[in-house]
């Protein structure tokens, strides 16, 4: 049955993409492969000016957009339809004219001619199609939203009017600069972004979740409630080579939501820890999903920074789902796995532990300061020089096409989400709307961080129930972190912020997308399965407003590990208490007063200080000994009642 309903997910999944057969399935398998193979030589050999890195870009994704994904439900799933091909034509022979007029453009100056302004009006609307076709109807209406304000803005009263904008200004804007679609967060999509995802593509045709599971199997599968905590480490390794929930969901879950069932968890329970474990797959280096990289870009900050600042709110996160689980299976009796069913960690490193060096290499060149484009061509090369140890992770001909293939496809929602945010961003620097919106934020936080705080995270988790979380992250954090800046606080913890809830809207109802795909394999009630997961997450919604309070819990590059330990471990009572609070149970089961006194000891931790430290931890001092108290005063019980009897 779950084997079924995986199947199931994955061809949902899939459903939008046209399946091809015969001559069709070969030119799109070369198309994606001459996309793969332009963006390996100009990260390997150098991209080219930016404009034309981006145009190239851009076309193959457009083109590969309107040959993959149908205009409607209702149209033909088998073949390109005369209205496709005339979309496409229209799509790439308008970002391939940038290529053309592009030397003419730089040495006049950057005048532009009646010509340019058509063809980026009929730009400007491929992207806009192309995106509702790959990603879904909301980020191409808030992009026709923000067209029709600017065209309308001086008839808007308040802070939100300009000037007014002619249609010729408007149309350069957007098309022609650096400004609109084929701006900074397109740049981003046509380097890192594709670069790390071919990078996952060949770590994926090597049987790396295969070595994932296996590993976490051999770890935590006899532990109680095992296969539960296998899913979450499993998670959590599946995140360093991927970005997206759903495709942990499916990747990891086909394999662990019938195990977790199997020891006695409930269908929709099972589905909860697959979704929560695998959207904090987005927050675990190196990869990060494709916001980490504009965030580095956007803020100017190597790459290898975020990965330091990512770290322990990561570790805090799987933390809590791992002390929920264990809390839970103590709690009703639940048992691991007997270890003559699971593989031997000495074995399985044995067999396959020489598929974890192109992700150390990667690691390892990114701390030594070498540029992402570099370190990541370095890691696929790894990864085809280390698959081939074993027969049996080779990458042959086949598994190259494949990774290849797999890589392009993989990174057209994401491009296609640039390309469309790119209107957006385009938009609101021309007539000033950001720095509005961000004044409106504070206004209706009443200039307090806290409150500010809060809006911020409803507004991220709200757009998030539409948007992809990478377009989630650069809205919000163009709309709202602006605001949590201005009251004093360091651009990188506000862009964490909204970057944490973007991720985590994914598993909070009522539209909740890796819980739905978690609930599909578990043959669950989705609503249930999402809730579930919402359950396990509560740490990961406490995290953001520790490290805004307690800065140093993001490891900064002049942070040393003395300086980060005492908050470290001040984190994890913090878990714990929250954790314990969930299940009402921590040692035994907990009476309403000791939840609450674990709930106060958790507020106390979240804001890094010796006063709350010391407060907290001796409220949780206090908790654990009245339980150590409770089960020796029941062993006495026992005891004396088998000696009267």
């Amino acid at each position: 049955m779950e084997k079924e309903n995986a199947e199931q997910v994955v061809e949902k999944l899939n459903s939008k993409r046209r399946q091809f057969t015969g001559k069709w399935k070969v030119s799109i398998t070369i198309l994606t492969i001459l996309l793969s193979l332009f963006q390996l030589y100009t990260a390997a050999f150098g991209t080219f000016a930016p404009l034309i890195q981006r145009s190239i870009h851009l076309s193959f994704i457009l083109t590969l957009v309107f040959l993959l994904f149908p205009a409607t439900k209702k149209s033909p799933k088998n073949k390109v339809t005369f209205f496709d091909f005339t979309l496409l034509i229209l799509a790439t022979g308008t970002t391939l004219y940038l290529v053309w007029r592009y030397p003419q453009y730089i040495s006049t100056g950057g005048l532009h001619n009646p010509l340019d302004t058509y063809v980026g009006i009929v730009n400007i609307l491929m992207v806009i199609e192309a995106a509702r076709r790959a990603i879904g109807k909301a980020l191409p209406i808030i992009a026709f939203i923000f067209i029709v304000y600017i065209f309308m803005g001086p008839m808007i009263p308040g802070p939100l009017k300009h000037s007014g904008f002619s249609l010729d200004r408007i149309v350069q804007h957007l098309y022609l600069t650096s400004e609109g679609i084929y701006g900074q967060i397109l740049g981003v999509s046509a380097t890192y972004i594709f670069l790390f995802i071919l990078f996952g593509a060949f770590l994926s045709v090597t049987g790396m979740s295969k070595l994932f599971n296996d590993v976490s199997m051999a770890i935590a599968g006899h532990t109680k409630g095992g296969p539960a905590k296998v899913s979450v480490i499993s998670s959590a390794f599946m995140g360093t080579i991927s970005g997206s929930t759903s495709a942990n969901v499916v990747t990891t879950g086909t394999f662990t939501i019938p195990l977790m069932k199997k020891i006695g968890f409930k269908p929709h329970f099972a589905g909860g820890v697959e979704a929560a474990a695998s959207a904090g797959g987005q927050i675990m280096p190196p990869i990060m999903g494709a916001a980490a990289f504009i965030m580095a870009d956007s803020l100017g900050i190597p790459f290898v920074h975020i990965l330091g600042y990512a770290l322990i709110p990561a570790i805090l996160y799987f933390s809590g789902i791992l002390v929920i689980l264990h809390l839970r299976s103590s709690k009703i009796g639940l048992k691991g796995l007997d270890k003559s069913e699971l593989p031997r960690l000495k074995d399985v490193l044995k067999e396959q532990g020489h598929l974890l060096f192109p992700i150390v290499g990667l690691v390892y060149l990114l701390i030594e300061g070498y540029d992402a484009l570099y370190a990541g061509v370095w890691g696929i090369v790894l990864a085809v020089i280390f698959s081939s140890f074993r027969k049996t992770t080779r990458i042959n001909l086949r598994k190259l096409i494949e990774a290849l293939q797999s890589g392009a496809l993989n990174a057209i929602p994401v491009a296609a989400a640039c390309a469309v945010i790119g209107i957006v961003i385009g938009v609101s620097s021309l007539s000033g709307a950001i720095l509005a919106m961000g004044a409106a934020v504070l206004k209706m936080s009443g200039g307090y961080l806290v409150t500010t705080l809060i809006l911020t995270m409803v507004l991220a988790i709200l757009i998030g129930m539409e948007l992809p979380t990478t377009a989630n992250y650069i809205l919000t954090s163009a709309i709202a972190a602006p605001a949590i800046v201005s009251l004093g606080v360091e651009p990188i913890y506000a862009h964490m912020f909204v970057f944490y809830y973007g991720i985590l809207s994914t598993v909070t109802p009522p539209v909740a997308i890796g819980a739905f795909a978690a609930a599909g394999i578990a043959g669950s009630d989705p609503n249930k399965t999402g809730f579930s997961a919402l359950k396990l997450a509560i740490v990961g919604f406490i995290i953001p407003y520790m490290f805004i309070y307690s800065p140093n819990l993001l490891w900064s590059p002049d942070s040393t590990l003395l300086e980060l330990l005492p908050s470290l471990v001040t984190a994890l009572i913090g878990v714990l208490c929250v954790g314990s609070v969930m299940e009402k149970y921590l040692l035994t089961r907990m009476t309403i007063l000791e939840q609450v006194i674990m709930g106060i000891s958790a507020l106390c931790l979240i804001k890094s200080g010796l006063v709350t430290d010391i407060v907290g931890i001796s409220l949780f001092a206090i908790v654990v000994i009245n339980q150590f108290r409770l089960i020796k005063s029941k062993k006495s019980t026992k005891v004396d009642h088998e000696i009267i009897v």
